[in-house]
């Protein structure tokens, strides 16, 4: 491969040579130190190939051994640069994107970082970038084990990973943690005490002496359920104390809701501006001075990639689209819908495992807004572990 690399680079040619003596014609070659090739006998002579310089020097030996020598096939980089002469800028453009590559390939282009469980490719990214280590890195400045000891350390998620340069491209392989199993104490001795106020609904205790009766009022922090037990021996036996204290709970919340409101629309008028990134250098592409008083902006990326290859450029649009400002007066009806909608977003998400028992909403006008006071009564579990202490 080597020796094949070296003649082409320094050029050579295919001939044919009919005469008296080829014979001789080898003869002489050989003991003048000239190189012959793809050597082959044809009738009254003789086929082969030799490099440009030999055969600008063999005249003299096809003369001694009577021979006619002419040029079959013309090959290697001499007869490339003269056939492209004219065509400088082809030439000199390949030199550049082959200087320009060798370089680039001195640098991150992609990074691949699957999302985990508990960990996204964003995430991912922030954490390697913080260390220095992202889309146009100089691959031979990335130290990868401290990197990974540092992530490691960074971030309990993760229990082992692994970042791997092949290429242009850096893949991030991460196995997280398995998660500590919830095992509850059942073993710890404890009292049940009330977590808030409330009216007790229903009792079931499943370790314990049970202190309150169905229908009492408590305050948060009463005792519910002792930990403390006399057995039928008349001894003093600490347990774990173990119940569900349902009880009706009094929440109250309030919300301000403005009488009037900016509503945005858009007006279908947009400006794109368009920019070209080659690692972490960016320049645009395009120029474009119209702007609007009001607008939103919208930005999208898009890499480029060669036979599944992925290549530092990307294409960015960014985009500004006019909007129009319209101030819109609530009516009453639209006002309770929202004051509504607040209040169910809040039993939905904040009280999942309670059950609403009832829901009373009054309202009052301010100067310039509705203030709704809402006040519920939750039917939930009140029952909260607590250790022992020296007032129990």
């Amino acid at each position: 491969m080597l020796l094949r690399l070296i003649r082409w680079s320094k050029g050579y040619v295919d001939f044919s040579a009919y005469g008296k003596f080829p014979e001789r014609f080898i003869n002489l070659t050989t003991r003048n130190g000239i190189n012959v090739w793809n050597l082959k006998p044809v009738q009254n002579g003789l086929t082969a190939t030799m490099q440009v310089y030999d055969y600008k020097n063999i005249r003299s030996i096809a003369s001694k051994s009577k021979l006619r020598m002419r040029v079959t096939g013309r090959h290697g980089l001499p007869f490339y640069a003269q056939r492209y002469k004219q065509r400088a800028g082809l030439l000199i453009g390949a030199v550049i994107g082959i200087v320009l590559i060798a370089v680039l390939s001195k640098f991150i282009w992609y990074i691949d970082a699957p999302p985990t469980k508990s960990l996204s490719t964003s995430q991912i990214l922030s954490a390697l970038e913080e260390d220095n280590v992202k889309v146009g890195s100089y691959i031979n400045s990335i130290d990868t084990e401290n990197t990974e000891r540092k992530l490691i350390l960074k971030n309990e998620q993760i229990g082992w990973i692994s970042l791997n340069i092949m290429g242009s491209t850096m893949s991030v392989n991460i196995e997280e943690k398995a998660p500590k199993p919830d095992t509850p104490d059942f073993k710890t001795p404890c009292n049940i005490k009330a977590n808030n106020d409330g009216v007790i609904t229903s009792i079931k205790t499943a370790r314990g002496e049970t202190k309150v009766m169905k229908g009492s009022g408590v305050v948060k922090g009463d005792l519910l359920v002792s930990g403390i037990v006399e057995t039928k021996q008349e001894t003093i036996e600490y347990v774990h104390a173990s119940a569900e204290i349902m009880a009706d709970v009094i929440y109250k919340k309030e919300y301000t809701i403005p009488q009037s409101y900016e509503y945005y629309s858009l007006t279908g008028n947009r400006t794109d501006r368009y920019m070209c990134g080659i690692l972490n250098f960016y320049f645009p592409c395009s120029l474009s001075f119209k702007s609007y008083d009001d607008s939103v902006f919208a930005s999208r990326k898009e890499k480029l990639s060669f036979n599944g290859t992925n290549i530092p450029i990307e294409l960015i649009t960014q985009s500004e689209t006019e909007v129009s400002r319209t101030e819109v007066n609530l009516d009453k009806a639209t006002l309770d819908k929202k004051i509504l909608a607040q209040s169910m977003l809040y039993e939905v998400f904040e009280k999942p495992k309670s059950r609403l028992v009832s829901r009373k909403i009054t309202t009052k006008t301010g100067s310039d807004s509705i203030i709704a006071e809402i006040s519920y009564i939750f039917n939930e579990n009140i029952a909260q572990t607590s250790e022992f202490s020296v007032t129990d």
